[in-house]
């Protein structure tokens, strides 16, 4: 019986060395850490870089951060409104909750459920075109929203980390030897995460756009030919979601916040794509739909749709710029802006964009 147990004993061996390396791994990476706790060292001036791959909880991260930071100046919309960074910026009361708001009706419900001490002077509200045809939003479910989140699970965790690493997603000496303040298993792997300001970063995807799931906006073509997931085709702006933008309006109003908004930008060659098919008509109809209902409280639109002065080289995919997009936009602002007059650090962004400047992938690293 001794002999047999050494035997399976000896067998073992090499599964178990196996699991409990990546088991060491997943733990260093700090996968498991609470958002809670990494909030607070935020919260606390810490420069945390968070990267989750394994649960998503952005929507109730963003809303901690923001709930006690109570920033002056506050960006909200979804993963295409994270490259504002703070350095953009001349408010010293900057976050950037880019992330918690996936639909429209998801604008009012962040803010509804702040705390009144943590709303902001001023709303940078990014509104993604899709949010305005009924393709889209006539799907959306609308349930009792809240912020609850997924726990971690270790078993979940590791069995994926294995998967990964096979896939060539992350080295064991970068997850075993994270650098300081990094948390997870995306940003110790790949150096995706967010920031402290909540801006985020793309890490490795910057130098090796090839691992993408849109090279050469494959993909972007595709959903557009076939009018499917956030390229749905519409001829019209959709009503309810006009009448949500009214209930949000009114609510930034009642509280005193002024609203920027910003419709974003798709890749040069992908907004021609759409504009040649000919299937997306609602496009130039909603820039006027919204200052209709922006005006009447001196709240701002502007429509960054096609950006013909940028490269699409420098989106990361069809539809979500990077860096250097949103620095030329952001300039953009600053000399269109008036709610944004005095906000925005046009010397950073001049020396930022120059062809000697910083490339501005590691804007917010602090």
């Amino acid at each position: 019986m001794k002999k047999f147990l050494a035997i399976v004993a000896l067998f073992l061996a090499p599964v178990a060395l196996v699991v409990g390396v990546f088991a060491g791994a997943v733990y260093a990476s700090g996968e498991w850490r609470t958002e809670e706790e990494i909030a607070g060292r935020v919260l606390a001036g810490e420069p945390a870089f968070l990267g989750l791959a394994y649960r998503d909880n952005t929507r109730y991260y963003k809303h901690l951060v923001a709930s006690g930071k109570a920033a002056g100046l506050l960006v909200l919309g979804t993963s295409r409104s994270m490259q504002f960074h703070s350095e953009f910026f001349t408010s010293p009361s900057f976050y950037n909750a880019g992330g918690g708001a996936n639909y429209v009706h998801e604008y009012r419900f962040f803010l509804e459920n702040l705390p009144e001490a943590s709303l902001p002077d001023t709303l940078v509200l990014v509104l993604d075109q899709y949010f305005f045809q009924e393709g889209w939003s006539a799907a959306e479910t609308l349930p009792q929203l809240d912020y609850s989140h997924y726990p971690f699970n270790a078993g979940a965790a590791l069995t994926r980390s294995l998967q990964d690493w096979a896939g060539g997603k992350y080295s064991l000496r970068a997850a075993l030897a994270p650098a300081p303040n990094t948390y997870g298993m995306a940003a110790v792997g790949r150096g995706s995460g967010f920031y402290a300001d909540g801006s985020y970063s793309y890490g490795r995807l910057l130098d090796h756009p090839e691992e993408g799931s849109d090279v050469a906006f494959h993909d972007s073509f595709d959903r557009i030919q076939r009018g499917v997931n956030r390229f749905e085709w519409a001829a019209e702006v959709y009503g309810p979601s006009l009448e949500e933008m009214d209930r949000l309006l009114a609510f930034c109003s009642g509280h005193g916040i002024r609203v920027a908004a910003v419709i974003p930008p798709y890749a040069p060659s992908v907004y021609l794509r759409m504009a040649e098919s000919g299937n997306y008509g609602y496009l130039s109809l909603l820039p006027a739909a919204l200052r209709e209902r922006f005006a009447p409280y001196g709240f701002e639109v502007f429509d960054f749709t096609y950006m013909p002065d940028t490269l699409d080289a420098e989106y990361l995919d069809g539809y979500h710029g990077g860096d250097r997009v949103y620095a030329r936009l952001t300039l953009e602002l600053a000399a269109q802006s008036s709610l944004l007059a005095g906000q925005i650090d046009t010397g950073y962004l001049t020396a930022a964009l120059a062809p000697s400047g910083n490339p501005l992938r590691l804007a917010s690293a602090g």
